[in-house]
């Protein structure tokens, strides 16, 4: 495979809190938490 890595756009930093919140895992048959729950000090360090 090919990469291509470039400098990202401003317009593309929510896409990344977005990639951080469909990273956790959820166990099956547990409800899904609700976005805030990226803003929680202990995930700030992948934002």
């Amino acid at each position: 495979m090919n990469y291509t890595i470039r400098e990202m756009k401003s317009y593309e930093y929510k896409v990344l809190k977005d990639f951080l919140y469909e990273a956790i895992y959820i166990p099956e048959g547990v409800d899904f938490p609700q976005k805030t729950i990226i803003e929680q000090p202990e995930l700030q360090i992948y934002k």
